[in-house]
Protein backbone atom coordinates (compact mmCIF):
# COMPACT_ATOMS: atom_id res chain seq x y z
CA UNK A 1 0.00 0.00 0.00
CA UNK A 2 0.86 3.25 -0.87
CA UNK A 3 1.32 6.45 1.61
CA UNK A 4 -1.60 8.00 0.33
CA UNK A 5 -3.81 4.83 0.69
CA UNK A 6 -2.80 4.56 3.96
CA UNK A 7 -3.65 7.78 5.20
CA UNK A 8 -6.85 8.26 3.19
CA UNK A 9 -7.60 4.29 4.94
CA UNK A 10 -7.03 6.35 8.68
CA UNK A 11 -9.21 9.06 7.48
CA UNK A 12 -12.14 9.13 9.99
CA UNK A 13 -15.35 11.29 10.15
CA UNK A 14 -14.09 13.13 13.26
CA UNK A 15 -11.36 14.14 11.78
CA UNK A 16 -13.10 15.57 8.48
CA UNK A 17 -15.32 16.73 10.88
CA UNK A 18 -12.32 19.17 12.95
CA UNK A 19 -10.45 19.56 9.76
CA UNK A 20 -13.88 21.37 8.06
CA UNK A 21 -14.34 23.15 11.41
CA UNK A 22 -10.70 24.40 11.23
CA UNK A 23 -11.32 25.61 7.95
CA UNK A 24 -14.63 27.18 7.63
CA UNK A 25 -14.31 28.43 4.69
CA UNK A 26 -13.37 25.33 2.81
CA UNK A 27 -16.45 25.11 0.65
CA UNK A 28 -16.34 28.79 -0.79
CA UNK A 29 -12.91 27.78 -2.15
CA UNK A 30 -14.16 24.64 -3.76
CA UNK A 31 -18.00 25.04 -4.84
CA UNK A 32 -17.33 21.61 -6.93
CA UNK A 33 -17.05 19.99 -3.62
CA UNK A 34 -20.06 21.60 -2.21
CA UNK A 35 -22.22 21.12 -5.23
CA UNK A 36 -21.33 17.14 -5.88
CA UNK A 37 -22.50 16.96 -1.66
CA UNK A 38 -26.07 15.24 -0.74
CA UNK A 39 -27.14 17.11 2.31
CA UNK A 40 -30.50 16.57 3.50
CA UNK A 41 -32.41 18.15 6.39
CA UNK A 42 -32.67 15.51 9.84
CA UNK A 43 -34.91 15.93 12.23
CA UNK A 44 -36.94 18.95 13.84
CA UNK A 45 -34.00 21.55 14.84
CA UNK A 46 -32.98 25.01 12.97
CA UNK A 47 -33.73 25.26 8.90
CA UNK A 48 -31.63 26.84 7.05
CA UNK A 49 -32.49 30.40 5.54
CA UNK A 50 -32.07 28.47 2.32
CA UNK A 51 -34.22 25.20 2.92
CA UNK A 52 -36.92 27.81 4.29
CA UNK A 53 -36.67 29.83 0.76
CA UNK A 54 -36.86 26.72 -1.27
CA UNK A 55 -39.54 25.54 0.66
CA UNK A 56 -41.70 28.69 0.41
CA UNK A 57 -40.80 29.13 -3.18
CA UNK A 58 -41.95 25.55 -3.99
CA UNK A 59 -45.54 26.29 -2.15
CA UNK A 60 -45.83 29.55 -3.81
CA UNK A 61 -45.19 27.81 -7.57
CA UNK A 62 -47.33 24.88 -6.67
CA UNK A 63 -50.14 27.74 -6.20
CA UNK A 64 -49.75 29.67 -8.45
CA UNK A 65 -49.95 26.64 -10.46
CA UNK A 66 -53.53 26.34 -9.32
CA UNK A 67 -54.50 29.60 -9.71
CA UNK A 68 -53.16 29.14 -13.24
CA UNK A 69 -55.15 25.79 -13.90
CA UNK A 70 -58.04 27.06 -12.42
CA UNK A 71 -57.73 30.67 -15.15
CA UNK A 72 -57.21 28.60 -17.80
CA UNK A 73 -60.57 26.41 -16.96
CA UNK A 74 -62.43 29.81 -15.99
CA UNK A 75 -61.38 30.47 -19.84
CA UNK A 76 -62.48 27.51 -21.44
CA UNK A 77 -65.80 27.82 -19.77
CA UNK A 78 -65.86 31.60 -21.03
CA UNK A 79 -64.93 30.13 -24.23
CA UNK A 80 -68.12 27.81 -23.79
CA UNK A 81 -70.47 30.35 -22.86
CA UNK A 82 -68.96 32.75 -25.74
CA UNK A 83 -69.78 30.39 -28.66
CA UNK A 84 -72.83 29.54 -27.11
CA UNK A 85 -73.92 33.37 -26.67
CA UNK A 86 -73.02 34.08 -30.71
CA UNK A 87 -75.28 30.94 -31.80
CA UNK A 88 -77.92 32.22 -30.04
CA UNK A 89 -77.40 35.90 -31.18
CA UNK A 90 -77.11 34.61 -34.43
CA UNK A 91 -79.98 32.36 -35.10
CA UNK A 92 -82.23 35.43 -33.42
CA UNK A 93 -80.51 37.97 -36.08
CA UNK A 94 -81.88 35.58 -38.44
CA UNK A 95 -85.91 36.01 -37.53
CA UNK A 96 -88.30 38.83 -37.69
CA UNK A 97 -91.26 38.13 -36.41
CA UNK A 98 -91.27 38.38 -32.52
CA UNK A 99 -93.15 35.36 -31.72
CA UNK A 100 -90.14 33.46 -33.97
CA UNK A 101 -87.74 35.01 -31.85
CA UNK A 102 -89.53 34.39 -28.65
CA UNK A 103 -89.66 30.90 -29.01
CA UNK A 104 -86.03 30.41 -30.35
CA UNK A 105 -84.52 32.46 -27.47
CA UNK A 106 -86.17 30.35 -24.69
CA UNK A 107 -85.05 26.87 -26.72
CA UNK A 108 -81.41 27.66 -27.49
CA UNK A 109 -80.75 28.95 -24.09
CA UNK A 110 -82.61 26.09 -22.15
CA UNK A 111 -80.46 24.10 -24.53
CA UNK A 112 -76.81 25.40 -24.95
CA UNK A 113 -76.69 26.79 -21.27
CA UNK A 114 -78.78 24.09 -19.40
CA UNK A 115 -81.53 25.87 -17.29
CA UNK A 116 -83.88 24.84 -16.08
CA UNK A 117 -86.57 28.23 -17.15
CA UNK A 118 -86.24 31.14 -19.55
CA UNK A 119 -88.87 33.60 -20.28
CA UNK A 120 -88.75 36.23 -22.95
CA UNK A 121 -91.40 38.70 -22.97
CA UNK A 122 -91.83 41.42 -25.09
CA UNK A 123 -92.58 45.00 -24.04
CA UNK A 124 -94.48 46.27 -27.00
CA UNK A 125 -97.00 43.88 -27.30
CA UNK A 126 -99.93 42.09 -25.62
CA UNK A 127 -97.63 40.25 -22.98
CA UNK A 128 -98.18 39.28 -19.65
CA UNK A 129 -98.71 42.44 -17.39
CA UNK A 130 -97.79 40.72 -14.07
CA UNK A 131 -94.66 39.49 -15.90
CA UNK A 132 -93.63 42.90 -16.97
CA UNK A 133 -94.45 44.57 -13.39
CA UNK A 134 -92.26 41.78 -11.84
CA UNK A 135 -89.78 42.40 -13.79
CA UNK A 136 -90.13 46.41 -14.30
CA UNK A 137 -90.00 46.04 -9.60
CA UNK A 138 -87.03 43.90 -9.89
CA UNK A 139 -84.86 45.96 -12.35
CA UNK A 140 -86.02 49.61 -10.72
CA UNK A 141 -84.31 51.43 -13.71
CA UNK A 142 -81.31 49.41 -14.46
CA UNK A 143 -80.99 46.93 -17.06
CA UNK A 144 -80.30 43.81 -15.77
CA UNK A 145 -80.69 42.17 -12.44
CA UNK A 146 -80.16 38.48 -10.96
CA UNK A 147 -81.08 37.15 -7.00
CA UNK A 148 -83.16 35.04 -4.86
CA UNK A 149 -86.69 35.72 -6.48
CA UNK A 150 -90.26 35.24 -4.37
CA UNK A 151 -92.56 32.16 -5.11
CA UNK A 152 -94.99 35.10 -6.88
CA UNK A 153 -92.64 36.18 -8.62
CA UNK A 154 -91.12 33.04 -10.11
CA UNK A 155 -94.47 32.18 -11.23
CA UNK A 156 -95.32 35.80 -12.80
CA UNK A 157 -92.50 35.54 -14.63
CA UNK A 158 -91.96 32.13 -15.90
CA UNK A 159 -95.79 31.02 -15.53
CA UNK A 160 -94.95 28.09 -13.27
CA UNK A 161 -95.13 27.55 -9.75
CA UNK A 162 -91.80 27.31 -7.94
CA UNK A 163 -91.41 27.74 -3.96
CA UNK A 164 -88.26 29.92 -4.28
CA UNK A 165 -85.24 30.26 -6.48
CA UNK A 166 -83.06 32.67 -7.67
CA UNK A 167 -83.18 34.71 -11.54
CA UNK A 168 -81.45 36.88 -14.13
CA UNK A 169 -83.04 39.74 -15.57
CA UNK A 170 -81.81 41.44 -18.63
CA UNK A 171 -83.71 44.28 -20.71
CA UNK A 172 -83.36 43.37 -24.57
CA UNK A 173 -83.40 46.19 -27.21
CA UNK A 174 -83.84 45.36 -30.59
CA UNK A 175 -82.79 47.74 -33.45
CA UNK A 176 -86.35 48.02 -34.36
CA UNK A 177 -86.80 49.67 -31.12
CA UNK A 178 -88.94 46.93 -29.51
CA UNK A 179 -87.67 45.94 -26.09
CA UNK A 180 -88.05 42.69 -23.98
CA UNK A 181 -87.47 41.49 -20.95
CA UNK A 182 -85.89 38.22 -20.76
CA UNK A 183 -85.64 36.19 -18.03
CA UNK A 184 -83.32 32.97 -16.86
CA UNK A 185 -83.88 31.11 -13.64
Amino acid sequence: MSDESMTINNLTADIVSDYLREHPDFFEQHPDVLRDLKISHVGDGAVSLVERQVAVLRERNSELRRRFDALISTAEQNETLLAATQEVIAAIAERGAQEDIATLFCGLIQKRFSVELVAFHWRSSDGDDAALSVAAHLLANKSASSGPLRSHELHALFGEEHPEGSAALATLTMRSGDTAIIAVG
